[in-house]
């Protein structure tokens, strides 16, 4: 497939803005902005469509506000802020809920956005990304001010922001580690997290979070078992965000998250009187990853019309890694997901049956599951009761061993970070050297060969270990990192970008905030309740879809085709390629010893590396077309 470069980017829907806040401004902070004007001496804001612009933005003397984004609750504010006139824009509601609410006004928005609010009476701009991160922001600084936009090649664009590539973040790309959830690939280019604020004023700049299901310092209002009826009405209210957006297709596979959205949206879709969605199927062609006859039995019992493409017509004819590279080539930052051409090849021929969003199951494993963390607190606490119920649980969700589960819950998720823990109390600095060094352990001696570089490294490693003294447990830390890690918002910028480049919305019902922060405080036990993981869908599930066997299903994975694929086809990929010199001029990795790295890899069929083949092949494309 051809796919889009920016320059071709298809969604008609999305803005195309970067707005620039003049040093100048900072320091006249009574400069009244009108965003409408798209030019004034505080903020510029400008893009390919400057009459969508105007439609997006509104002002008073001495506030402005730039709303790119879905508004969920537009009535509701209408009513709460007494406007008294019929169908305002967006923007100009919201200003409104400025002027109400004052401070607080953030707290009353529901959707998905990115946006920018101007006070001119202190100077500040706010920029703000929505609870989850659904839509990007990022931020550089130039020598001009500061530029900000939903699209990083919109930035790295410019004349006036430097393209300089960030070394210590591929090298920990290369590591698997990601310590800095604000850096992008671009050493010039910040992110803005996921539900939070970035104030710039005339004397600082402040990031702070906004929205949060269990703040610092307070007790989790944890969900009662009585409660969990909500569970059903805010999957429906999530889901219905979604398919009133457009005609609506699902990314329908054989597991509980995406069929619960599916069943959601066909539900609703009828009760609404709007066209059912379009069941859009990947077939996979090796027994232990096809589930065709569970999606095609979804789909005829929902009395859906399904596309079904198999996996091999998805990425032919070039194969999945070179498909993939074509892609890496014209992406803001390396590709986490490299499955991303078959799914785009899937979402073409929904749009060209008038599809303008698709939802994904994405998030049900995230906010369904209990994470295997939660065996360290159980151990701690001596709930053996409790820990013989969690393995259990483990044993029957999922396709592994006794000796592997007992091992995973004992051990790794259990004594291993407890033990952790005890030796910090009496060692302290000295465990806390030999826990960096463990991890720089797993940094490939190929990686980083700069002594400089290398240090940095073990900076930037020590700054992201996990606290072994968790105020609330390793559970609730772990499950944070759904919220907070680098890669959330990696994945979520990916599929925002997919989306934007192929001109269909591509949205995901379970990570609403409503949803996830319902989620976020379910227990354990609620969770897995029957006995098995995401327990509140899958009675449902099964008694919706009897004979499919959703009572005792074990999640499928992909693992072993995706390795056999990755052996099969980085081989030749790397062979055009000749050698990293790309990444070697860059001081990321050592070229000679690379190559001799991929070759061992290759030569071995080692499993346990085989993702490193991918990872290669793709930061060292990705460097070629950006360095």
């Amino acid at each position: 497939m051809s796919f889009p470069t920016p320059e071709t980017a298809a969604d008609p829907t999305m803005l195309d803005w970067v707005a620039l806040l003049s040093d100048h401004s900072l320091v006249d902070g009574g400069a009244a902005v009108a965003f409408r004007s798209m030019s004034t001496q505080s903020v510029q804001v400008t893009g390919a469509s400057p009459e969508r612009i105007h439609a997006a933005s509104a002002a008073t003397l001495s506030r402005g506000v730039l709303f790119d984004g879905v508004l969920y609750n537009r009535e509701q504010l209408e009513r709460e802020c007494g406007t008294g006139q019929p169908r305002l824009r967006d923007a100009s509601l919201l200003l409104r809920a400025w002027q109400v609410w004052g401070s607080d006004w953030l707290g009353h928005l529901k959707g998905i956005f990115a946006l920018l609010a101007w006070d001119g009476s202190t100077g500040t701009l706010t920029a703000v990304r929505d609870p989850l991160g659904a839509y990007p922001l990022f931020y550089a600084h130039t020598t001009s001010g500061l530029v900000l936009s939903t699209s990083m090649d919109a930035l790295v664009g410019r004349s006036d922001v430097s393209q300089t590539l960030n070394r210590a973040a591929l090298a920990d790309h290369l590591s698997h580690r990601w310590p800095d959830p604000n850096e992008t690939f671009f050493a010039a280019v910040r992110r803005v997290p996921a539900g939070h604020r970035f104030d710039v004023g005339p004397s600082r700049h402040t990031l702070t979070r906004y929205w949060d299901p269990t703040p610092p310092g307070k007790p989790v209002e944890w969900i009662k078992e009585d409660e969990l009826g909500q569970f059903d009405q805010l999957l429906e209210t999530a889901v219905a965000r979604c398919y009133r957006q457009g005609k609506t297709g699902v990314f329908l596979s054989g597991g509980l998250d995406s069929i619960s959205v599916a069943a959601a949206a066909a539900d609703g879709t009828r009760r609404e009187g709007l066209p059912p969605p379009l069941a859009l199927s990947l077939g996979f062609p090796t027994p232990e990853t096809n589930e065709q006859n569970t999606q095609q039995g979804v789909a005829a019992a929902l009395g859906l019309d399904q596309k079904l493409l198999s996996f091999d017509d998805a990425v032919a004819p070039q194969g999945l890694v070179k498909s993939a590279l074509e892609i890496v080539r014209s992406w803001p930052a390396p590709l986490l997901n490299t499955w991303m051409p078959a799914y785009a090849r899937l979402a073409e021929i929904g749009k060209r049956q008038g599809v303008s969003a698709i939802l994904t199951g994405s998030g049900g494993d995230e906010w369904l599951s209990v994470s295997p963390y939660l065996s360290a607190d159980l151990l701690r606490h001596g709930d053996v009761a409790g820990w013989v119920q969690f393995v259990s649980s483990w044993k029957r969700s999922f396709r592994v061993t006794w000796p592997e589960v007992v091992r995973g819950a004992a051990f790794t998720f259990g004594m291993r970070p407890l033990a952790s823990r005890a030796l910090e109390s009496v060692f302290d600095g000295h465990w806390t050297r030999l826990r960096v060094r463990r991890l720089m352990n797993k940094t490939p001696d190929w990686v980083a060969p700069n002594p400089a570089l290398r240090r940095e490294l073990r900076d930037r490693a020590e700054r992201g270990l996990m606290p072994l003294r968790p105020p609330c447990g390793f559970y609730l830390q772990e499950i944070r990192s759904g919220i907070e890690h680098p890669l959330m918002s990696l994945e979520l910028e990916e599929t925002f970008e997919l989306g934007r480049r192929l001109g269909v919305r591509l949205l995901h019902p379970y990570w609403d905030a409503d949803l996830v922060d319902m989620l976020y405080r379910t227990p354990p036990p609620l969770l897995s309740r029957g006995g098995r993981s995401k327990g509140l869908v899958r009675d449902k599930m099964a008694r919706r879809f009897p004979g499919l066997g959703f009572e005792r299903q074990k999640k499928m994975g992909a693992a072993q085709f995706y390795r056999t694929v990755i052996q099969r086809e980085a081989g030749p990929a790397w062979k055009l390629l000749g050698v990293a010199h790309a990444l070697g001029d860059l001081g990321v990795v050592e070229p000679v010893a690379t190559a001799r790295a991929f070759a061992a890899i290759i030569e071995k069929s080692d499993r346990t590396s085989t993702y490193r083949l991918w990872d290669i092949v793709c930061l060292e494309t990705w460097a070629r077309a950006h360095a």
